[in-house]
């Protein structure tokens, strides 16, 4: 019985979200007692420069002190935080994570990009049956985005590139809504940017892709909720998308403007300015691929964490 084993609490600070997630993993599954994601942006005015702003700083004490009453009120036993890109690039990062250690006695790890790579998988792997051969595994974050190549319980190949949706805002002007020409300027500096991956398939020749949560939470949301999809689940935490579904939910975000993103069904407050730089990538990135099978997991880092507590 999970309910035997102890109640644990991850808290992921990422660079768009805050994730809190209470629960109990034992017998090779994950069972998720409670989950909160909170908007702090913390990447915003300072990203691409190397700093928490004041306004970011505060936003993410408000949610952590949120994170601290559930943690409180669930009766957790044990607490992983970790920091992932705006934070380990931030030149006020561990002033930063030395407040959150005073206020709330949370020891958050900042984790590199290799190990934050190595936890989406395993969260995915939780997610559902992998396949017998080799698939990719994308996470597209605010300030990073990871790609792992893996076969079943192995992985291949992994990278974190600095390219999330906060930073290529922040890098690129975009039109609302996005122009074509803007989409090729960003087309060519991922063709470029992402050229190991491509090596790497090249010589794998996978087929298989599951993108993790966050922006592909939002793609299966938009498909059945604004764009009346139906999806075939594959386990009660993934579902697959067509190549067909996903050019009709790009085709929807890259034409739309804020307005309009405002009033889609499937799509959070928290993503209406990232979706449009996340949708761009994701779709250059499944056609470059040419993935012909194409999951939507539920499961990403914060999974991962929880599967790994007692090895980190």
């Amino acid at each position: 019985m999970l309910n035997s084993h102890p109640t644990l609490a991850v808290i992921d600070l990422g660079t768009n979200t805050f994730h809190l997630l209470i629960g109990r993993f034992g017998l090779n599954q994950i069972e998720e007692v409670y989950q909160l994601q909170l908007p702090v942006k913390i990447g915003q005015g300072g990203i691409n420069k190397g700093f928490i702003t004041n306004e970011a700083w505060q936003r993410a004490i408000q949610a952590l002190t949120i994170f601290a009453e559930k943690v409180k009120e669930f009766e957790v036993t044990k607490i992983l935080a970790t920091g992932t890109s705006a934070i380990r690039n931030a030149s006020n990062g561990e002033a930063f994570l030395q407040e959150i250690r005073q206020r709330f006695g949370f020891n958050i790890k900042k984790i590199e990009g290799n190990q934050e790579a190595e936890l989406i998988y395993k969260g995915v792997f939780y997610s559902f049956t992998l396949p017998k051969e080799p698939i990719w595994v994308m996470d597209i974050g605010g300030g990073s985005v990871e790609f792992i190549l893996g076969q079943e319980n192995n992985i291949i190949w992994k990278k974190s590139f600095e390219i999330g949706a906060a930073r290529l805002i922040d890098k690129f002007n975009f039109s609302e809504p996005i122009t074509q020409l803007e989409i090729q300027h960003l087309e060519n500096y991922f063709e470029t940017t992402l050229e190991e991956v491509w090596q790497e398939q090249a010589k794998h020749q996978a087929n298989w892709f599951a993108g993790s949560a966050g922006s592909f939470d939002t793609l299966r949301e938009i498909l059945e909720n604004d764009l009346n999809e139906t999806l075939q689940g594959i386990s009660t935490h993934a579902q697959e998308v067509s190549n067909d579904q996903v050019i009709k939910f790009s085709n929807y975000i890259m034409q739309s403007t804020q307005l309009q993103r405002q009033q889609m069904k499937g799509l959070p407050d928290f993503r209406i300015d990232m979706i449009v730089a996340a949708t761009a990538l994701m779709n250059f990135v499944i056609k470059r691929l040419g993935s012909n099978r194409i999951i939507a997991s539920h499961y990403a880092l914060k999974e991962g964490l929880l599967a790994s507590f007692n090895d980190l």
